[in-house]
């Protein structure tokens, strides 16, 4: 028996939503307050991406939005980067939408961590769970690939949405 608490999913509330028009509303508040910290900025949706997918906006849009909030927190200043890329994996299919800060990143020992409720303490990630929350509403989940090493630090936290079959 598992020692994890048990989750239920929360309510979601699909409508048809334009991607562009999503990460434009998203990331515009974030993209000014990078500026003022002398962090570069970048939004990518690759071109395979559908222009609209099934989803809750709201619930996404904060994601991302916490997810980016955590990142400019994170990020180098100034001259440090945070970036946001969405792209569509044919195989699921999905949409997966990648955070990425070029901060000192995540310790391993951390990482193994992070998405476990019952290691959450004060202080902890508790974005980053309500972030899962919102992935596995969706039918999705979260990954963490982070480096605290070498001549590269970054993070990136990524998300996936599936996508109904027929309702890109």
């Amino acid at each position: 028996m598992s020692n994890e608490p048990v989750v239920e999913s929360i309510p979601i509330r699909r409508e048809l939503v334009d991607v562009g028009v999503l990460l434009e509303l998203t990331t515009e508040v974030m993209q000014r307050q990078a500026g003022a910290l002398g962090i570069t900025f970048t939004v990518r949706i690759d071109d395979d991406v559908p222009d609209a997918a099934w989803l809750d906006r709201n619930k996404v849009a904060w994601a991302i939005t916490s997810l980016l909030g955590s990142a400019l927190r994170h990020a180098r200043k100034p001259g440090g980067s945070v970036g946001v890329h969405v792209r569509y994996e044919v195989a699921r299919p999905a949409l997966c939408i990648a955070v990425r800060d070029d901060g000192p990143g995540i310790p391993s020992s951390r990482l193994e961590t992070l998405l476990h409720r019952g290691a959450w303490q004060p202080g902890g990630a508790l974005a980053l769970l309500l972030v899962e929350d919102v992935a596995r509403a969706h039918g999705g989940k979260v990954n963490i690939e982070s480096s605290t090493g070498g001549s590269e630090h970054f993070t990136v936290v990524s998300f996936t949405i599936p996508l109904e079959p027929g309702r890109r």
